[in-house]
């Protein structure tokens, strides 16, 4: 099976994968998805950046580059004419719902703060606190087949940085900027000393974190049953 970290996918493809990881949880009555309504997803105007307009055939392109990778299955429901399109990333990628929940957002949506993330996920996966999404996002900056999201510079006059995605090629997002990550190599020496692995440390930090409360649930529920 295709390992995608080293193998970014296109700006096309990473619009389909999105949107198959969405309606497959907010639509699951209409899923998979056959071509046209997946280019009805891929074009929709809410919760979109950037919106577009793809034709069928741009999609299916997009949608051969996934089945190359095998991040997506085709098939051919019994009784029906239409081929339909799912998503099996967590195959390839293995993670659990909150962080593929993050990655549906950022794929639709281009770099966010954690803070609009937790509101943009809510259909997807209730997270409890920014604290719960910060360790996930930590989970996919650390991920055992290599890191996929990145904490980008924070802007100057906002209060949080944003994270992006790391699965496609497009580093321009919804501000018509490019972005550039803290751990970028593009920037002064003295810019570079100070925050070159800031991305990786937050998501240790993060990554620990859960770690930690794992196991002291873990000896509360020990020292429980010594004790009955």
């Amino acid at each position: 099976m295709a390992s995608l970290p080293g193998m970014e996918i296109s700006s096309v493809a990473a619009r389909i994968l999105g949107c198959l990881l969405e309606k497959g949880r907010t639509t699951p009555d209409q899923y998979p998805l056959s071509l046209n309504a997946l280019v009805t997803a891929c074009n929709q105007s809410t919760n979109r950046s950037p919106v577009v307009s793809y034709s069928p055939t741009i999609v299916e392109a997009g949608l051969d580059e996934l089945r190359a990778l095998e991040l997506i299955r085709r098939e051919k429901p019994l009784g029906g004419r239409a081929i339909k399109y799912s998503e099996v990333l967590a195959r390839s990628l293995p993670m659990g719902k909150p962080e593929l929940a993050l990655l549906c957002v950022l794929l639709l949506r281009g770099a966010q703060t954690p803070g609009e993330l937790k509101a943009r996920t809510e259909r997807l996966y209730a997270f409890a606190t920014l604290e719960s999404l910060d360790e996930a996002l930590g989970r996919l900056a650390l991920h055992e087949d290599g890191p996929l999201v990145e904490q980008l510079y924070r802007e100057p006059g906002h209060k949080e940085a944003r994270w992006r995605e790391r699965l496609s090629t497009s580093t321009t997002r919804s501000s018509g900027t490019t972005d550039h990550p803290v751990s970028a190599g593009n920037s002064s020496a003295r810019d570079v000393s100070e925050v070159t692995g800031a991305s990786a440390l937050v998501g240790r930090v993060a990554a620990l974190e859960a770690e930690v409360k794992r196991l002291a649930a873990a000896l509360d529920g020990l020292a429980s049953k010594t004790q009955d």
